[in-house]
């Protein structure tokens, strides 16, 4: 995502570890992104997050669609999944960013 600035110039990256230290916050705002990038749609969670291993969140949408989200990787990267309905989607991995503005930018990158 490229977020123009009034000097035409891109905003700052800065430090995610706000993001990473909030691991609810930050499952959500990628589990958003995923549904966007997967399905082209701006839904916002109906349920969750909610733990479903020490390392791995899910979060339902309306329409009975789940994502999973992986943090065992933070912070070189994360991986998301639309987890159901099934047949289950493929897993993207996302490296990320944060702007001064506190949005994180997610960029997929290939598998591991």
């Amino acid at each position: 995502m490229y977020m123009p600035t009034s000097l035409g110039q891109p905003q700052a990256q800065t430090d995610c570890s706000g993001w990473e230290s909030d691991p609810q916050s930050f499952v959500r705002v990628i589990a958003k992104h995923h549904i966007r990038t997967e399905l082209g749609r701006a839904l916002s969670p109906t349920r969750g997050p909610y733990k479903v291993t020490e390392k791995t969140w899910g979060v339902r949408f309306p329409d009975d669609i789940v994502v999973y989200v992986l943090l065992a990787k933070v912070p070189d990267f994360v991986v998301a999944a639309r987890w159901y309905p099934k047949p289950a989607g493929q897993s993207r991995f996302y490296t990320y960013s944060c702007m001064s503005d506190g949005q994180v930018v997610f960029t997929e990158r290939a598998k591991p």
